[in-house]
């Protein structure tokens, strides 16, 4: 993990903030740090925040490092395949508002959550307010890290460095592509055959990985991640081992409990 300093810091809980609130228009980035993750990350965040509003309930959440960290809704409520909630109806200004069937279908989607606001299915839960404060601390310490590191490397550009390829990323959802430098990562656990997902540690949301184990490899930007399972004896379940934290870059590798 990259040292960042203060203006980093302040930058990147700047950047955060705006893509929570969908700012994102005339965001200025450095030339090669790519954001669209976090961005589309924020915006699922922020309408699941005001369906949530809508409906007086909690936010699901799971404990990464004795600390409570949001989990998408998709997640909790037993898609482990991330299937959205929002494109049927669109995202913008609360349009299922205007949709007369989206609330008892909203509802029937939800009913695990609003049957029981303190512990379901293995999750325990945030208020909102404390939600949105966790997810933006946390995604700011996930940026700061990354412009950091990828300063790091751009300042170091003659040198040989191990471990790193270069992708190419949209820097914003909108925006354009830009190349920035990732880490070479490999995960591996005690089952083979296993498919394996990444989390930024800041909103718990499957991402696919690689697969099969064991080990299977891999490319991350720099951020700090958890990593999760399934396939096998797991189904289509997702498994996180929540206390596999990695920031990158750091160590190239992760073995997982499963």
């Amino acid at each position: 993990m990259a040292e960042y300093s203060r203006q980093d810091a302040e930058d990147a809980a700047n950047i955060v903030r705006r893509l929570l609130n969908r700012e994102s228009e005339g965001l200025e980035l450095e030339p090669d740090v790519a954001v669209s993750d976090i961005e589309s990350d924020a915006s699922t965040f922020s309408d699941e925040l005001a369906l949530l509003e809508d409906f007086g309930a909690n936010v699901p959440a799971v404990r990464i490092a004795e600390e409570k960290v949001p989990v998408s809704l998709s997640f909790a409520v037993g898609r482990s395949d991330g299937w959205p909630l929002f494109p049927r109806f669109g995202k913008l200004d609360r349009p299922w508002r205007r949709h007369p069937f989206f609330y008892e279908y909203a509802h029937d989607f939800l009913r695990t959550i609003l049957g029981d606001q303190r512990e379901f299915d293995g999750f325990t839960s945030l208020t909102r307010e404390e939600a949105r404060e966790t997810f933006l601390r946390r995604g700011a310490d996930f940026v700061a890290n990354r412009i950091a590191s990828v300063r790091n490397f751009r300042n170091r550009s003659g040198e040989t460095w191990h471990g790193v390829s270069f992708l190419t990323f949209r820097q914003l959802l909108r925006g354009q592509q830009v190349t920035t430098p990732g880490c070479n990562f490999t995960v591996s656990s005690n089952s083979s055959g296993l498919r394996v997902f990444w989390s930024g540690a800041y909103y718990v949301t499957p991402n696919y990985f690689s697969h099969p184990t064991s080990p299977t490899a891999g490319v991350l930007q720099s951020g700090t991640y958890i990593f999760g399972i399934d396939g096998g004896a797991y189904g289509n379940n997702v498994q996180w081992d929540l206390n596999s934290v990695v920031s990158l870059p750091g160590s190239p590798h992760v073995h997982l409990n499963y």
